[in-house]
């Protein structure tokens, strides 16, 4: 876990000069909301070495203690983007800089962050994964605490993928305790599904459903599993903003329960029904661009022939 002197040198990475352009030219972007194109307000001829070193060391995000939520468990976070001028990082938003009913302003830029790791794979950019996924973290925490729907499901996602590999967030009060105790990431990963689940999520019923199943952070129960992937079907299915690709994952997940007889009767026939909907929502959603439910897609495919072939005792 981090520690409260490595946060505190995280937040040292924040100047004097960028609070106070803060301070003059507001948020959410300092350099954005300037109207300007440069990645510093640093003269150019004072861009010598130093200011270059000083530049590429800038992590991915640096908690601002000195941020008007000092005292609380979510703090003031600063963001950065790979500099569009050279090499390194620069800062180009402070949060919360403002009420953000919602919470969507905090999970615009964690979705931007989410991005960003997704793209960093193999060992090479192991720590800057983590890092961007350790900002997501306390983005989606500050919308979660809005009422975003959606932050919660991500964070459900990480706490059950455990994407910060253990480097989760911890508020200063936890820091300080001397018997604080971590909620597993798999009761964490509970909660924030059952809260997306509870508003009609269609995403975080067939997530829910998943941890049910295994039993991870509750007591698994297989009926109840099933009636989340159904529950997840049917909010998805027929909206005119529907997401095939959840419509597909329900499906998909409906389909294994049907040919193991898991929660419900065993059946290939229905088995290879809600796999044929499972192959053509994921096929449409794959073709839009969410590749990343890849082989998804690939097993719905060959469940269909899969089922196929048990229907006709052929082997």
């Amino acid at each position: 876990m981090t520690s409260v002197a490595a946060l505190d040198r995280r937040a040292t990475a924040v100047t004097l000069a960028q609070r106070a352009a803060r301070a003059v030219f507001g948020a959410p972007s300092v350099r954005r909301s300037n109207g300007g194109a440069e990645a510093s307000f640093t003269p150019r001829v004072l861009r010598g070495p130093s200011w270059r070193a000083r530049r590429a060391a800038t992590g991915v995000f640096a908690v601002d203690r000195q941020g008007a939520e000092a005292t609380e468990r979510l703090p003031r976070i600063w963001v950065s983007e790979p500099a569009v001028d050279g090499p390194g990082r620069t800062f180009v938003a402070a949060y919360p800089a403002g009420p953000d009913r919602g919470g969507w302003r905090a999970f615009e830029l964690a979705e931007v962050y989410f991005a960003e790791a997704l793209g960093l794979v193999g060992d090479e950019h192991r720590a800057r994964r983590i890092d961007c996924y350790r900002a997501a973290e306390i983005l989606l925490l500050h919308a979660a605490a809005r009422g975003s729907v959606g932050a919660h499901c991500r964070l459900g996602i990480m706490y059950a993928d455990d994407l910060c590999e253990g480097d989760y967030w911890r508020g200063l009060l936890e820091c300080r305790a001397l018997h604080a105790a971590d909620t597993p990431l798999a009761e964490r990963a509970y909660r924030h599904f059952s809260f997306g689940a509870l508003h009609g999520h269609g995403e975080c019923c067939w997530r829910l459903g998943e941890l049910v199943a295994a039993g991870r952070g509750c007591a698994p129960d297989a009926a109840r599993a099933v009636s989340l992937y159904r529950r997840a079907f049917d909010l998805e299915n027929g909206r005119i903003d529907e997401d095939r690709a959840q419509t597909g994952n329900a499906a998909l997940r409906l389909a294994r329960a049907f040919e193991r007889g898991c929660g419900c009767e065993q059946s290939f026939r229905r088995a290879r029904t809600w796999y044929r909907v499972a192959a053509v929502a994921l096929g449409a959603a794959f073709d839009a661009g969410q590749w990343h439910f890849k082989r998804e897609r690939l097993e719905a495919r060959r469940g269909v022939a899969r089922m196929a072939q048990e229907i006709a005792g052929c082997y």
